[in-house]
């Protein structure tokens, strides 16, 4: 089993290293996102739910034509596009980690990990923006999720987890995901309203969301694109508050539920929820604050999830997203 996890972690991180090698390709900026319910602004933290969320993504630009898998993301201009490659690790407990034993009714213990190849596309004549994603990794077991947060928790000698024995079972995952983002409203240099519709299509998570992000304060035209990499007397500092309420509705979640496989074959031993169990509605809000140098952002925000199940009920986590231009 040790090996077989080594495997799969190998060949994720062979994805993310595709990049490396291809001189013909422009670096532009390395970004990292962390979310943890540990960092609750308004209160105390907490450590259930959605308790930890890591992703770190190079981003570049291409100078030869896109070929596979870079193909398969969505095009919508020639020349201003910006490609990623990315490694993230999720992980979900049930609201009490000091309990050994299957706590029913409650959220499933479950981890993700996988490879992120991604696209943002901007027309600056209509003022849009396609962000598309392709997810390839694993669930379950091979996700390291327990032994990421027991090692974690052994650091800052905190509760250790005891629960992941019951954790959703090993399974592939691949997911597509399409962000739209679209200008409503730009009254002034320091407002923007923008209009946001995103599809989740996969193994991992089938939903849709419609909603919007508000801009104030002192910032770039935001869907410019690469041209905000340049440094100019208009972009040398930015600093804004942002708001993203979001609509969601979703069809399945493997980290609920199980992954395709553990479904199709109908496999025991991993708790999972049913699926008259899962909200189909559910509202994701973030609110926060950025602050950014031509070469350097920090972005501190507040994200609130109504429940994902019934049950469940709204939670707070934190996110800092550092992003460094190369």
């Amino acid at each position: 089993m040790k090996t077989l996890k080594f495997i799969i972690l190998l060949l994720i991180l062979s994805c993310c290293n595709n990049l490396i090698g291809q001189t013909v390709n422009q670096p532009h900026s390395l970004r990292i996102f962390l979310d943890n319910d540990f960092l609750n602004f308004r209160g105390s933290g907490t450590d259930r739910y959605y308790t930890n969320g890591l992703r770190i993504d190079m981003y570049y630009t291409k100078k030869q034509k896109a070929k596979f898998p870079s193909s398969l993301l969505l095009h919508i201009s020639e020349n201003n596009n910006v490609y990623g490659w990315g490694i993230a690790q999720f992980m979900f407990t049930p609201k009490h980690i000091d309990v050994k034993e299957i706590q029913y009714d409650d959220r499933p213990y479950a981890g993700a990990l996988y490879s992120i190849h991604s696209l943002q596309s901007f027309d600056n004549i209509e003022n849009i923006k396609i962000t598309t994603e392709l997810f390839i990794g694993v669930i379950g077991p091979w996700s390291l999720a327990e032994e990421s947060q027991t090692w974690i928790h052994g650091m800052i000698d905190y509760t250790k987890p005891q629960g992941w024995d019951n954790q959703v079972a090993n399974d592939l995952l691949l997911n597509y995901n399409i962000n739209i983002e679209k200008q409503l409203l730009y009254p002034s240099r320091s407002i923007l309203l923008v209009g946001v519709v995103e599809t989740y299509s996969g193994t991992l998570y089938n939903a849709a969301g419609i909603g919007f992000l508000l801009r104030i304060g002192k910032f770039n035209n935001y869907f410019e694109g690469i041209s905000n990499s340049i440094s100019t007397s208009e972009n040398r500092f930015q600093l804004y508050v942002f708001m993203k309420p979001v609509a969601r509705v979703v069809l399945s979640n493997a980290l609920l539920e199980g992954g395709l496989i553990y479904q199709m074959t109908a496999q025991t031993g991993a708790y999972t929820l049913d699926k008259d169990q899962i909200e189909r509605l559910t509202v994701l809000y973030d609110v926060g604050l950025n602050f950014e140098m031509p070469k350097f952002s920090i972005s501190i925000s507040q994200k609130l999830r109504t429940a994902e199940f019934k049950g469940q009920y709204v939670q707070e986590v934190g996110n800092i997203t550092l992003k460094a231009n190369l």
